[in-house]
């Protein structure tokens, strides 16, 4: 059977990659696919998340997920035009595994055929499906199967790793499939793949989820807690920087002050210009600032350049590099 659309509703219209169709439409659930289609109707831009909250009916923090996952696949990018393109960076572990069994980093979806051998191989992959099913209090259909035989399979995740993400998502009322998959691509992402870097990770999550009370209520946010990306952010302010609540409120006020809008790139250049500077506290920072208001021609690298940042913060990408393994 064939189908035409109606060339009235063609005269307005957008672009569609054919990849999106041909390559990921069946590695994506319904959330991810309505906010592509968003973002490509509004020429890209995805800097208003209450409006796209509240216009596709998804939680923001399940928004913020769904970038990642498109982020992650290479369909979106952030823009910045004081750089040149990049190619896509792969993941490190999955590029490993890629290059050694020549497979796309995007893999195949298993049919429900493969997945039952898979299970008949495997007593373990049989015992996590029923676990599973028991921590997340609803059954494991096909969805989930391809799921968590996707983290194991590709992503290199062990079966008790997965035991504990699962535990996590539990605890924190995230059972959908998109948010575990989202959780589950980070630490393969990060090689979290033995029972104590599970541990430290989601203490670090805890911790994250633990702040972020303090800081939504300081910044009047309503979202019961941070994505996996602001999550990261408050890992670094608080347990790498060791930065104090105040500092991290007064960081936000600069934010606020340059931005007009919450944007945790622009928090984090802040924090890191302290860091650097050896700011403690926030007598620190006012010593600094006026140091330099005394000093106009003060080298620019003793300090962040708010203007400069402000121009790129929404949609200038942070990089930051991985310690190399000794």
């Amino acid at each position: 059977m064939f189908y035409s659309v109606d060339p009235d509703k063609m005269k307005s219209s957008f672009s569609v990659p054919n990849d999106i169709v041909d390559k990921l439409l069946k590695f994506t659930d319904g959330n991810q696919l309505k906010v592509l289609l968003y973002i490509l109707r509004n020429n890209g831009r995805a800097d208003d998340i209450d409006t796209m909250s509240k216009a596709l009916k998804i939680e923001k923090s399940d928004i913020d997920d769904c970038i990642q996952y498109w982020e992650f696949t290479g369909m979106l990018k952030h823009e910045d035009p004081s750089k040149s393109a990049e190619p896509v960076k792969f993941i490190p572990s999955i590029k490993k595994r890629a290059e050694k069994a020549e497979i796309s980093t995007i893999p195949s979806k298993p049919s429900s055929e493969e997945i039952a051998k898979r299970i008949d191989e495997s007593p373990e992959i049989g015992h996590l499906m029923l676990e599973a099913q028991g921590k997340l209090g609803k059954t494991i259909g096909y969805d989930g199967q391809c799921t968590l035989l996707l983290l194991h399979d590709h992503y290199g995740l062990p079966i008790e790793v997965l035991f504990m993400l699962i535990e996590y998502c539990s605890s924190v009322g995230k059972t959908n499939y998109s948010y575990i998959e989202a959780v589950g691509k980070d630490w393969g992402e990060r090689e979290i793949d033995t029972l104590e870097k599970a541990a430290l990770q989601i203490s670090s999550l805890n911790n994250a989820n633990s702040f972020w009370t303090e800081f939504a209520k300081y910044a009047g946010l309503n979202t019961p807690r941070p994505t996996l990306k602001q999550a990261e952010f408050l890992h670094r302010w608080r347990e790498e920087w060791k930065f104090s609540s105040d500092m991290i409120f007064r960081a936000y006020d600069e934010m606020a002050t340059y931005t007009g809008k919450l944007n945790f790139r622009y928090i984090d250049k802040v924090l890191n210009s302290w860091y650097n500077e050896g700011y403690k506290i926030i007598a620190d920072v006012e010593e600094g600032q006026k140091k330099r208001s005394e000093s106009p021609k003060a080298e620019k690298s003793t300090s962040y350049d708010l203007d400069e940042f402000k121009n790129r913060s929404i949609h200038g990408e942070l990089k930051y590099e991985r310690k190399k393994k000794e």
